[in-house]
């Protein structure tokens, strides 16, 4: 039986981190081993994070995620690694097991995708689900698994690409890839402005410079629709807000044509933040999450 690290990146985490400990502990594959690391967080995590069975290591500066991941990498001893992240839970104690037995009947798969869903923070039930590809998927880390011999190299510092761009490295090296068609992940969304990774100023700070639809051009080979992204960096990284259209503009003209262009760029130009983000919030709460269908477990094994 192949043994899992299950990596876990931590930050301020303290409100949710022992539900997605829980999470990963009650796996039903025996043969894992839970690797936490804390990015120097402020709050009460690290001392939640003690009362668990877990392998913690804590930063003396804070390092961003990507090195973080890198750490954990370094410090895994699985021949399989699974990402999840300090404020998402796996949706079912089976799915570490249902990655292995992928692994396990190809070897030539070095890195499995999957489908995930989120939730918005103090709110039952899903408000969004994520049914992309291998590469579009993974820029949320969670229940994302690797074959450690089949990572090469760091994990990227550029916005929304650290694991994407490892998966692009993984398959240009030519390994295989494969995706678990369920939701495996629950991820959480924060109204506030500390939130989570992608909704922090912090995180914009610490990464590289690059325009996020430059960096996903350059893993895809074509332009991306980040469109949603104009709002999500006028809540989180406004100073960026500008640049980042004016590149969408010059990698795909043809967003000129496209409604949905100019709904999302004049929305994030015109509106302030004070009503932009709880207008975001409500936009999830009050209508998306009605047309959302999560895919369970159950229900993919059936089909």
């Amino acid at each position: 039986m192949p043994r899992v690290s299950i990596c876990i990146p931590v930050y301020n985490q303290e409100r949710i981190v022992a539900k997605s400990l829980i999470s990963a502990l009650e796996q039903d594959y025996h043969n894992t081993e839970v690797l936490v690391i804390d990015d120097c967080s402020t709050d009460k995590t690290v001392d939640i994070c003690k009362d668990f069975p877990v392998k913690l290591c804590v930063n003396d500066k804070n390092i961003g995620l990507p090195a973080n991941l890198d750490k954990l990498i370094d410090r895994a001893s699985g021949e399989y690694i699974v990402l999840l992240c300090g404020d998402d839970v796996f949706t079912n104690p089976h799915v570490i097991s249902d990655m292995v037995h992928k692994f396990e009947a190809n070897k030539a798969i070095g890195v499995i995708g999957r489908y995930y869903y989120q939730y918005l923070d103090g709110f039952d039930g899903a408000v969004m689900t994520i049914r992309g590809d291998i590469f579009t998927s993974s820029c949320q880390p969670s229940g994302i698994g690797f074959r450690k011999r089949a990572i090469k190299g760091n994990f990227s510092n550029d916005t929304f690409i650290e694991v994407p761009s490892m998966v692009k490295k993984i398959i240009d090296n030519g390994w295989g890839y494969s995706m678990i068609q369920y939701d495996t992940i629950a991820a959480r969304l924060h109204p506030g402005v500390k939130g989570n990774a992608a909704t922090s100023p912090a995180y914009y700070k610490s990464c590289s410079k690059k325009s996020p639809t430059l960096a996903w051009y350059e893993i895809l080979g074509k332009p991306i629709k980040m469109y949603m992204g104009f709002i999500q960096m006028k809540n989180s990284a406004p100073w960026r807000l500008w640049d980042e259209i004016q590149m969408t503009i010059k990698l795909n003209k043809k967003c000129l044509l496209d409604i949905r262009f100019w709904f999302c760029a004049l929305t994030a130009l015109c509106l302030p933040r004070s009503i932009l983000r709880p207008l975001s919030n409500w936009y999830r709460h009050r209508i998306t999450r009605h047309f959302v269908h999560i895919i369970t477990r159950e229900e993919y094994l059936g089909s």
